[in-house]
């Protein structure tokens, strides 16, 4: 099949309807987020409206996480303390020493990816906050249409 004929299957197919009719009457194709709310006309807002919000609020969560874990590790460790008195000769301080650690290892894990987090999260807002102010700017200072190169 020749360039030509695959083109013109391609516009033939984005000039159909999905149920397979044609659209007729020159309607331009449109294409919606899943997740946009569509206004009553059936399209979506042509204004995208982003915020750094999201980024530095999921910063706080995960700090807050840590915290609240590094809390749960040490209210741990002092659960265990003095819960073997008396228990000499059992299998049961063993095992009690065995969960605890575990326990410890998995709590350290989660508090040191949540700061992992909250610091990746940190710098993902402020670099999308620094882009969308300088977006901002170039908007508010256009520049010529010729050779950006040049400087014109």
């Amino acid at each position: 099949m020749e360039f030509q004929e695959e083109w013109d299957q391609l516009v033939s197919k984005a000039q159909s309807k999905p149920d397979g009719s044609a659209q007729g009457s020159g309607e331009a194709a449109t294409m919606k987020l899943a997740s946009a709310k569509a206004n009553e006309s059936g399209g979506g807002s042509p204004n995208l409206k982003v915020t750094q919000r999201p980024w530095t609020s999921a910063s706080a969560v995960a700090g807050a996480l840590q915290a609240s874990t590094g809390s749960a590790a040490s209210r741990l460790k002092a659960a265990h303390e003095g819960v073997t008195w008396g228990l000499e000769g059992f299998m049961t301080p063993a095992a009690l020493e065995g969960v605890r650690a575990s326990w410890d290892e998995r709590l350290g894990i989660i508090k040191a990816e949540c700061l992992r987090l909250e610091s990746a999260l940190k710098k993902a807002g402020s670099a999308f906050g620094e882009v969308d102010s300088r977006v901002a700017q170039s908007f508010q200072h256009p520049r010529g249409h010729g050779n950006s190169r040049s400087g014109k």
